[in-house]
């Protein structure tokens, strides 16, 4: 009976010696594992001048692509313009009061818009002509007035547009401080073409 508590004990003894011996097998183990890794070199970093160069190359290719659909765009704006034939205002469009055009209707790109334009003068005031078009009144036409006077030099603008056939026009009356006459010019937009008739 004492032999077996004895060799019991020893047992136990032995088993936690060996424990501590792993345990400490384990340590060295992760201590040795860390050692390798800090003298490895470290881990790859991205190359910057090969980011940069991919980055300019897709932003290269963004402007790009950017110009062609502008010019493209441009393109197409522009034949609508040197389509040959006569050209009007929508007829619907109001009378300017004591206006002499100074010469037909014609087609132009403003601000990269096809439109039709007529230009010429009146004696009126730009207030005057700009009253006068106010008067225009109609419950499908939408109505917009803005312009400026900035030292007794007058620039109004005053626009109708047909909710049933989406035409619109628009008037810019402008004189010039001390101007004897105003300069009046009388838009519409062209009509553009669908993107189906451009092959998109």
């Amino acid at each position: 009976m004492i032999r077996r508590l004895f060799f019991l004990a020893a047992l136990a003894v032995l088993t936690t010696m060996t424990r501590g011996f792993a345990q400490e097998d384990d340590i060295d183990a992760q201590i040795k594992k860390a050692m390798e890794n800090a003298n490895k070199p470290a881990t790859k970093t991205p190359n910057m001048k090969q980011l940069e160069k991919e980055t300019t190359a897709q932003i290269d290719q963004a402007d790009a692509e950017e110009k062609a659909e502008e010019a493209k765009k441009k393109t197409a704006m522009q034949a609508v313009v040197d389509v040959k034939g006569p050209v009007s205002l929508p007829d619907w469009t109001p009378q300017v009061p004591q206006f002499t055009p100074s010469g037909p209707p014609a087609r132009k790109l403003v601000d990269g818009e096809p439109r039709v334009i007529v230009t010429g003068t009146s004696p009126l005031s730009p207030e005057a002509l700009a009253d006068a078009w106010d008067k225009f009144a109609n419950p499908k036409f939408s109505h917009e007035r803005t312009g400026s006077e900035i030292n007794h030099s007058f620039d109004l603008f005053v626009s109708y547009r047909n909710s049933e056939d989406n035409t619109a026009v628009r008037l810019e009356a402008e004189r010039k401080a001390g101007g004897k006459v105003t300069h009046v010019t009388i838009s519409s937009p062209l009509p553009l073409p669908s993107p189906a008739a451009n092959g998109d």
